[in-house]
């Protein structure tokens, strides 16, 4: 421990991962193709040290989120950013970013990426021809 600030031990702790809960509101999903209800929603404080699908630990979480999209470097799972708000479709259990005045952004989990993987298309795509 150290007089004069923070000890070192406490400077090199990757961020503190955090979410905070949010008030349910309404939403249009994608997926359901109608306005749902979003009743599971959170704000990520910090970065994220350990990815939600495959349960890595990240070692260097700042390093992956300076990329344009952080992705877990095991299973491609799109990581959620600091600040952000995302919630869970209360219709079909999809995850998607809130951005207020926008429309929610599909965060595809893994059965979803690899539906969009082996058809080589956009989800909007494949919905559109069932």
């Amino acid at each position: 421990m150290s007089w004069f600030g923070k000890s070192k031990e406490s400077q090199e702790q990757p961020p503190k991962e955090s979410v905070y809960p949010l008030t349910p509101r309404k939403a249009h999903c994608s997926v359901c193709h109608a306005e749902k209800m979003f009743t599971k929603l959170w704000r990520r404080a910090g970065m994220m040290a350990v990815c939600p699908c495959c349960k890595t630990a990240l070692e260097n979480p700042a390093l992956l989120y300076k990329q344009i999209q952080a992705v877990c470097p095991r299973c491609d799972e799109p990581l959620e950013q600091p600040g952000f708000d995302y919630g869970l479709c209360d219709g079909c259990g999809s995850k998607f970013e809130l951005v207020e005045g926008t429309k929610p952004g599909l965060i595809p989990n893994y059965a979803q990426r690899q539906e969009r993987d082996r058809h080589g298309k956009s989800r909007s795509v494949l919905n559109e021809k069932r």
